[in-house]
C-alpha cells in the first residue's frame, strides 16, 4: 500500500494541533481514512465525527484496537490521552482534508449528478477508465458532504482519474459538493421529480442540479442528456460557466446521437449515428443511455471510445439497478427476476416498466409478475404520481400485481387484474416463495425505503435451495 497522508500534510490541511507531540509517532503511516470503527482497517486514520445519534469519540478504543494509525478529535483531553490530532470541529476537519487532497491531485476529476442513473453511470465510467489508468471513485452512494469528503480524503495523489457522484436533497448541496470537487467534466444524467417534497417545482430541482457546473475548472466540460425535458434549461445554466457543452441522446442536437436502442432478452443493442451496432451483454435500454453518457466522457478525456466500448459491453448492472437474476427450479425450469429494488422515482419507475414491457414481448411463454413499492419523497404529488403509472401498467397487463405501501395500493384498486397489497415488505416476505414459480418474468421496483431488496435476498436464497435440492 502507498502512503496516503503524512503528519505534516494532515496538520496543514486541518489547521490542527498535536498537544501530546505524539500524533503519528514512530513514523506511523496513514493508508486510509475512516469514520466508522466497525469497518476500519489497519493503518486507517480514524476521524471521530459527532453525528445526530452517535459521537465518534465514544468508539476511539475500538478503532485503535483494530489498528487505527491515529485519531483526529475535537476534545483536547482525548487528544492528549490518545496522542491524537486536535481540531475544533472534526466534520470540518474531514472536509478540509478532502479539499487539500483535491488540490494536490493532478489527474482528471469527473463529477456526476442526476435524479436517477448517477450511481450506475459512475459505475460504468469508473470501470471503463480503469482500462486507461488508475481510477478512484465514490463507493456505494456516498454522495453527500461526508461521503464526498471521505472519497476525496482517500484519493491517492498519483492516480489518473477520480469519478465522483454528487447527490442532494435540498438547494445548495450540489454547489457545496462541486466547489470541493472542482471537476474537469460535469455530467447530468437527467432531472425528474425525485425529492420533490423538498422543492417547490421540478424546475427548482433542475436549477439545483445545475449547480454542478459552478465548480467546473477553467475550460471544463458540461455533459447533458438531451432526451431529458430540462436539457435546454440545463444547457443555458451551463453556459454561465463554460462554453464547452456536449449533449448525448436521441435528439438531432446531440453531439453523440443515438439512432435507436433495441432491448434484447439479456441486454441491449445501441445504434449510434454513423457507428456500427454496439451490443451490451447485460444492460437494458435504461442503462444503455448511461453507457452512451460514459462514452462522451471518455471522448472528452481524449481516450479511445472503441476501447471503452469493449469494456462497457461486458459490464453487469449494480445490484438492485436492473440486474437480471435467473431463478432455477427442478427439471431445468427457470424464471427471470429483474432486480430494480434499489430505488425509484416517477421517471425511473416508468422507464423500468417500459423495459419490462419490451422484455415481456420476447418471453411470450412467461407469466409476468410485477412487484412494486411506493415511490417516496414526492410530497403532495405522491398520490398523483402513483396513479399516473396506471396507463403503462394496463399496457403491461401483468398476470399478477403485488404492491407494497399505501400509495401503490391505490393503483391495485384501479386495475382489474389479480393483485395483492401489503403495507410493508415484511408482511410479504413469508409468502414470496409461494408466489414465485417456474416460467415467470418478475420485476421488483420501489424506493429504497420500502426495503424491497429483502425480497431479492429471499429469492436468491431460494435459488440456492433449489440448486441444492437438485
Amino acid at each position: 500500500m502507498n502512503l496516503l497522508w503524512t503528519k505534516k500534510e494532515l496538520i496543514t490541511a486541518t489547521n490542527g494541533s498535536d498537544p501530546s507531540s505524539n500524533f503519528l509517532i514512530n513514523q506511523k503511516n496513514v493508508f486510509g481514512i475512516s469514520i466508522d470503527d466497525r469497518t476500519i482497517k489497519e493503518g486507517d486514520l480514524y476521524v471521530a465525527i459527532k453525528g445526530d445519534k452517535y459521537d465518534g469519540h465514544d468508539f476511539i478504543n475500538s478503532a485503535i484496537s483494530k489498528g487505527a494509525s491515529g485519531v483526529i478529535v475535537s476534545d483536547k483531553k482525548i487528544a492528549l490521552r490518545y496522542s491524537g490530532l486536535f481540531v475544533k470541529d472534526t466534520k470540518i476537519a474531514l472536509i478540509n482534508i478532502a479539499q487539500f487532497s483535491r488540490n494536490r491531485f493532478t489527474g482528471k476529476v469527473i463529477a456526476i449528478t442526476g435524479s436517477s442513473g448517477k450511481t450506475s453511470t459512475k459505475h460504468i465510467l469508473a470501470t471503463s477508465l480503469q482500462e486507461f489508468g488508475k481510477t478512484h471513485f465514490t463507493h456505494g452512494n456516498n454522495n453527500n458532504i461526508i461521503g464526498l469528503s471521505l472519497t476525496l480524503s482517500r484519493l491517492p495523489k498519483e492516480y489518473a482519474f477520480c469519478v465522483l457522484e454528487l447527490g442532494m436533497n435540498h438547494t445548495g448541496e450540489i454547489k457545496e459538493l462541486t466547489l470541493i470537487s472542482k471537476p474537469h467534466i460535469a455530467l447530468i444524467t437527467n432531472v425528474s421529480s425525485s425529492h420533490i417534497e423538498n422543492f417547490k417545482s421540478e424546475k427548482e430541482i433542475a436549477n439545483a442540479k445545475s449547480e454542478i457546473f459552478i465548480g467546473l475548472n477553467a475550460n471544463g466540460v458540461a455533459i447533458i442528456n438531451s432526451d431529458n425535458t430540462w436539457c435546454d434549461y440545463l444547457k443555458e445554466n451551463a453556459k454561465k460557466y463554460t462554453t464547452n457543452i456536449k449533449l448525448y441522446g436521441h435528439t438531432i442536437k446531440s453531439s453523440q446521437r443515438i439512432n435507436k436502442i433495441i432491448d434484447e432478452k439479456d441486454g441491449s443493442t445501441i445504434f449510434l449515428e454513423n457507428k456500427r451496432p454496439w451490443h451490451l451483454k447485460y444492460m437494458s435500454s435504461v442503462q444503455a443511455l448511461n453507457a452512451v453518457g460514459t462514452l462522451v466522457v471518455v471522448g472528452e478525456l481524449g481516450l479511445s471510445q472503441e476501447t471503452a466500448k469493449k469494456t462497457i459491453s461486458g459490464i453487469k448492472p449494480l445490484s438492485g439497478r436492473g440486474h437480471k437474476i435467473i431463478i432455477n427450479f427442478k427439471n431445468n425450469q427457470e424464471s427471470l427476476l429483474i432486480d430494480d429494488s434499489y430505488n425509484a422515482n416517477p421517471d425511473s419507475m416508468y422507464a423500468s416498466l417500459c423495459n419490462l414491457y419490451k422484455i415481456k414481448s420476447k418471453l411470450i411463454n412467461y407469466e409476468t409478475v410485477l412487484i412494486i413499492g411506493d415511490m417516496l419523497e414526492l410530497g403532495k404529488k405522491a398520490k398523483l404520481k402513483h396513479l399516473e403509472l396506471i396507463p403503462i401498467l394496463k399496457k403491461i397487463n401483468p398476470n399478477l400485481l403485488i404492491t407494497v405501501g399505501s400509495f401503490t395500493q391505490l393503483i391495485s384498486k384501479e386495475l382489474k387484474i389479480k393483485s395483492y397489497s401489503y403495507l410493508n415488505v415484511d408482511d410479504l416476505l413469508s409468502k414470496i416463495k409461494e408466489i414465485v414459480k417456474p416460467n415467470q418474468l418478475i420485476l421488483i421496483k420501489g424506493s429504497n425505503g420500502t426495503n424491497l431488496w429483502k425480497l431479492v435476498k429471499v429469492l436468491q436464497n431460494f435459488n440456492q435451495e433449489n440448486n441444492n435440492a437438485a
